[in-house]
């Protein structure tokens, strides 16, 4: 009996210590969010940018086209350990002020040539994930 307590007291901290990590690796990744597009727009007209510098609405940098998938987009957009004095259709709204591709294209044009493709490609599968969530969020309850 007293094994089986301390075995799922020890199941709980774990539980609880894997959750305190995930949650300040959320953190982290919405700061590094902010702050590389915060150094985006203070970067020179002639800076060049790759595909792993662009700010990824991500909580994890992908490595290619392949890494950017619409459910992360959504886990991280709508994390509660963020931006909880907006709703998440304002937070899609300011989501798609950044990634809206006639906005983004003015970046586009400073994105290194053998990634222009690549992150051409990424903004469009950022920016529909984000209309489908002003989307779905828009639309009324059955």
């Amino acid at each position: 009996m007293e094994e089986r307590r301390a075995q799922d007291n020890f199941q709980r901290e774990r539980r609880r210590t894997e959750q305190a990590t995930l949650n300040q690796a959320i953190t982290d990744a919405w700061d590094r969010y902010e702050a590389r597009w915060n150094k985006i727009k203070s970067l020179e007209v002639d800076d060049t940018l790759t595909f792993c510098s662009i700010p990824w609405p991500l909580t994890y940098v992908p490595k290619s086209i392949e890494d950017i998938h619409p459910h992360a987009i959504a886990f991280f957009l709508f994390s509660p350990l963020h931006s909880q004095d907006q709703s998440k259709k304002e937070r899609i709204r300011t989501a798609l002020l950044r990634w809206h591709p006639d906005r983004f294209g003015r970046l586009l044009d400073r994105v290194q040539a053998d990634d222009r493709d690549a992150v051409e490609e990424g903004v469009g599968v950022v920016t529909r994930c984000l209309n489908d969530l002003l989307t779905t969020e828009q639309s009324p309850e059955l």
